[in-house]
C-alpha cells in the first residue's frame, strides 16, 4: 500500500499545481455530449493539439481560441455522476455536470496552496483499463488528503489514474496495481470477472456477450472451514471483512461450462462448489452478473481432469433424465388412453388408478417444463414451483387413496355396486388428495411473507433452486418434500401389510365358498386390484424411499444415479404393469379389429349404394 501512496502522491501534487485555478474562472469550450452524434453514438469531438477529449475548459481568463495545450484529467465517472466506493460503481450526482467538476477542482485547489500555470484542461470520462496482471484499486479520501499534504510538486502527470468525488463530495482516485502485490494482502480478495470493467453478461443468439451494465458488480468473500467430526462432508462458511476487487483476464478454455451449483468466493480467491465439494482456482473460472439469472453466474473451465465429473453430471446425466421423463410422460398418456377406450377398464375399480396416473402425468410434464426454466427467476418461478409441488403431493395422496380403498374394500367386503357409498368415498378422496397439498402450498406462501425469522427459514425457496420442488435443500425440503413423502410411503406400507393379512385370511375361506357366490366374486376382484396396487407401490414407493435415504445419508456415485433413473422411469414401468397384460392386449386387438371391420363395412356399403 505504501507503493500506491508514494506513486499517487506525485500524481496528485502535479495535478493540483497544473489545474489550481478558481473554478469560477473556467470556461467550457466544448462538450462532446452535445456537439455531434453519429448513428446514435456520442462522438468525442473536442479537439486540442491533435488530441481528443470529452470536455475542454479554458482557465484563468483565457479564451477558447487560445492555442494552448490542455492538461489531461481522467474523471472516473461520466459527467454528472460520482463514484461510490462502497458499491465501486458510478451513480448520478447531486449536482449538474459543470457544478460537479467545479467542486472537484475546488477541493484540489484547497488542498494545495500553489497556483497552477495551466490555462486549459481536457477531461476524459473513463476508468483505467487494467492489464491482465493488474487490478483496479481505490485510493480513498483520508489517504488522498494525506498524500496532498505530503507532496507539493511534480513535473509530469502520468497516465493510468482517474479522479472523482464520492457522494459526500470527498476526493477519490482509482488506479491499476499489480495483482500479486494487492490480492491476498491487507484484507483484499480478488475475483476473476468474465467481462471488462463495468460490463455484464447477456444471452445472445451467438452465445453469451458482454454489454454495459446498469448495476454494480457485488460479491462477498467467505472463510470456508470444515467441521471436525465423523463426516468429511461437514463444512461451513462465515462472511469475511475482505474487500473484493474484480479483475479481468481473458477466459481461454477448450471447454467452458456455466454451472448451476451453489458456490461462494473464498478469501484466497478460489470458488468453493457446495454440491461437488470442490475448490476451483482463479485460473479455472470467471464470474459475472447476469440480468437473466438476476445474480452472479460462474463459468468453469473443465480442461482439468478434476472437472470432468461435474461436467458429465451437468450434461450427460440430465440428458438421460430428460429422455426418461419424456418417455415416462408418453407411456402414462398411452396408459390413460387405453384405460379410457376399453369398456372393461372403465369402472370404479380403475377410476382411482386413472386419477393417480393422470396426476403422475401432469407431474412429469412439470418436470419437463422445469428443464427449460433453469435460469428463470421472479414471481413466475415461485408460482411454477408451488404448482409442481401441489401436483407432486397430489400424486402421492392418490397413491395413498388407492392403498386405503383396497384395504377398505377387502376389510369390509363392500360390493362395488353400492353407488351411494362409492360416491361419498370418491368425494372424500378428492378432498384429501387436493386438500392436503393445498395446505402445504398455502403454508409455503404464509412462511414466505411471514416476518418471523424461524418461519422464513422454512420457506421452499424455489427461486434459488431452479423453480422446482425436487431441487430444494435445507429445512424447506425437509418440511415440504421429505416429511410428506416419508409419512405417506410409511402409511402405504402399513396399509399394504394390513391388507395382505386380511387377504390371506379370506383366501382360506374362499375354498369353503361357492365360486358363483357374489361375495366371493367381489373378494376375487378386490384381491386382483390389491395385487395391481402392490405393484404400483413397488414401482413408485421403493425408488422414492431409497432416493430419500440417499439424500439423507449423502449417498453419492452410481447408486444414487440408479435410484434417480428408477424414479424418472416410473411412467414406463407403470405402463408395462397396467397395459402389457394378455387380457388387455386381446381387448385392444378386438377393439382395433372391430373398428377396422366397421370401417371396411362402411366403405363396402357406400360402394354398393353408389353403384
Amino acid at each position: 500500500m505504501n507503493t500506491i501512496r508514494s506513486c499517487f502522491a506525485t500524481i496528485v501534487a502535479f495535478l493540483v499545481i497544473a489545474i489550481g485555478w478558481w473554478a469560477t474562472d473556467a470556461v467550457v469550450c466544448c462538450n462532446s455530449s452535445s456537439v455531434a452524434t453519429v448513428g446514435g453514438d456520442v462522438v468525442a469531438s473536442c479537439q486540442n493539439k491533435n488530441r481528443t477529449f470529452h470536455t475542454i475548459e479554458a482557465i484563468g481568463g483565457v479564451t477558447c481560441d487560445d492555442d494552448r495545450t490542455a492538461v489531461p484529467v481522467r474523471k472516473c465517472c461520466p459527467l454528472g455522476q460520482s463514484y461510490n466506493p462502497k458499491e465501486r460503481f458510478c451513480r448520478p450526482g447531486r449536482a449538474d455536470g459543470d457544478e460537479h467538476l467545479q467542486r472537484m477542482v475546488q477541493l484540489l485547489r484547497d488542498e494545495f496552496r500553489a497556483v497552477a500555470d495551466a490555462v486549459m484542461v481536457g477531461y476524459d470520462y473513463e476508468q483505467p483499463l487494467c492489464d491482465a496482471a493488474d487490478v483496479l484499486v481505490d485510493v480513498l479520501t483520508v489517504e488522498v488528503s494525506r498524500l496532498m499534504d505530503t507532496y507539493s510538486s511534480v513535473l509530469e502527470l502520468p497516465p493510468g489514474y482517474c479522479f472523482d468525488l464520492t457522494p459526500s463530495d470527498e476526493l477519490v482516485a482509482r488506479t491499476c496495481q499489480p495483482r500479486d502485490q494487492i490480492c491476498g494482502q491487507e484484507n483484499y480478495t480478488c475475483v476473476h470477472k468474465c467481462c471488462k470493467g463495468d460490463r455484464m453478461i447477456v444471452d445472445d443468439p451467438n452465445g453469451p456477450q458482454c454489454k454495459q451494465s446498469m448495476k454494480p458488480f457485488k460479491m462477498y468473500a467467505y472463510d470456508h472451514y470444515r467441521f471436525e467430526g465423523p463426516s468429511s462432508n461437514s463444512h461451513g462458511v462465515s462472511l469475511s471483512d475482505n474487500t473484493v476487487l474484480p479483475y479481468y483476464v481473458e477466459f481461454n478454455c477448450s471447454h467452458g461450462d456455466k454451472v448451476n451449483f451453489e458456490f461462494v468466493l473464498t478469501v484466497n480467491g478460489s470458488l468453493y462448489l457446495f454440491d461437488e465439494d470442490l475448490y476451483v482456482p482463479d485460473t479455472e473460472y470467471c464470474v459475472e452478473y447476469s440480468p437473466v439469472a438476476k445474480g452472479n453466474v460462474v463459468f468453469i473451465c473443465d480442461v482439468n481432469a478434476v472437472f470432468k465429473i461435474p461436467r458429465v453430471r451437468d450434461s450427460s446425466i440430465p440428458l438421460f433424465h430428460r429422455a426418461s421423463y419424456v418417455a415416462s410422460a408418453v407411456c402414462l398418456a398411452l396408459t390413460l388412453l387405453v384405460y379410457n377406450i376399453l369398456p372393461s377398464l372403465r369402472n370404479i375399480r380403475n377410476y382411482y388408478v386413472k386419477c393417480y396416473i393422470g396426476h403422475q402425468f401432469v407431474s412429469y410434464v412439470c418436470v419437463i417444463a422445469q428443464i427449460s426454466m433453469e435460469n428463470e427467476k421472479g414471481r413466475m418461478c415461485v408460482i411454477f414451483g408451488y404448482i409442481s409441488l401441489f401436483v407432486f403431493l397430489s400424486t402421492l395422496c392418490w397413491s395413498n387413496v388407492i392403498c386405503f380403498d383396497i384395504y377398505w374394500m377387502i376389510r369390509y367386503n363392500i360390493s362395488i355396486n353400492r353407488n351411494t357409498s362409492t360416491s361419498v368415498r370418491t368425494i372424500m378422496y378428492y378432498f384429501y388428495s387436493w386438500g392436503l397439498p393445498s395446505i402445504f402450498v398455502c403454508s409455503g406462501f404464509f412462511f414466505e411473507y411471514s416476518q418471523k425469522k424461524f418461519l422464513h427459514e422454512l420457506v421452499p425457496n424455489f427461486e434459488a433452486y431452479g423453480c422446482f420442488y425436487y431441487n430444494m435443500s435445507g429445512l424447506g425440503s425437509v418440511v415440504f418434500i421429505m416429511l410428506p413423502v416419508f409419512v405417506i410411503l410409511t402409511v402405504n406400507l402399513v396399509l399394504f401389510r394390513v391388507t395382505s393379512n386380511h387377504s390371506s385370511r379370506i383366501k382360506s375361506e374362499l375354498n369353503e365358498l361357492n365360486r358363483t357366490d357374489s361375495n366371493t366374486e367381489n373378494v376375487l376382484l378386490h384381491k386382483e386390484k390389491f395385487v395391481m396396487s402392490f405393484k404400483l407401490f413397488l414401482i413408485m414407493g421403493i425408488p422414492y424411499f431409497f432416493t430419500l435415504l440417499s439424500i439423507i445419508l449423502q449417498i453419492e456415485g452410481a447408486i444414487r444415479y440408479i435410484l434417480y433413473a428408477a424414479s424418472s422411469l416410473q411412467g414406463v414401468f407403470i405402463c408395462i404393469i397396467l397395459v402389457a397384460k394378455p387380457q388387455i392386449i386381446n381387448d385392444l386387438r378386438k377393439k382395433i379389429g372391430c373398428s377396422m371391420d366397421h370401417r371396411e363395412s362402411t366403405q363396402v356399403n357406400t360402394t354398393s349404394g353408389s353403384s
